[in-house]
């Protein structure tokens, strides 16, 4: 499954306080696992004395993708420099919709190339 992920990058070498680049800078990464998970916000009121309780559904929380892929080093640099870029988006891939998104956490471990990802929706 493939993942597609774009940001105004930062190269490596960059000063962490200075502006990104102004080119918007993509990635595809040929995923082996890509988990979504949604949940929603309930509050659940108990009411002492009385027939049961109020439950209020207070809408749906951000959509968190966790990625998992085989990838050598060239890849993970690609990823690591959108991962500190800014305004990044990605391509659901399951709707095609473009989100925008923040990574929460990403891991790679050299030994095995195994890429780990985790980004949140960002819901305006």
């Amino acid at each position: 499954m493939m993942l597609e992920i774009d940001a105004f990058a930062r190269d490596g070498n960059d000063d962490l306080l200075a502006p990104t680049t102004k080119e918007r800078t993509s990635v595809k990464v040929e995923c082996d696992s890509i988990v979504v998970s949604i949940e929603r916000r309930i509050q659940r009121t108990v009411i002492r004395g009385g027939e049961g309780d109020d439950l209020l559904d207070e809408g749906a929380e951000s959509a968190v993708y966790e990625a998992t892929a085989s990838v050598d080093k060239g890849v993970y640099l690609d990823v690591l420099s959108i991962f500190r870029g800014t305004d990044i988006q990605m391509v659901d891939p399951y709707d095609g919709r473009t989100l925008k998104v923040a990574f929460k956490s990403i891991s790679f471990d050299g030994g095995s190339d195994l890429l780990k990802m985790t980004l949140i929706e960002d819901i305006d």
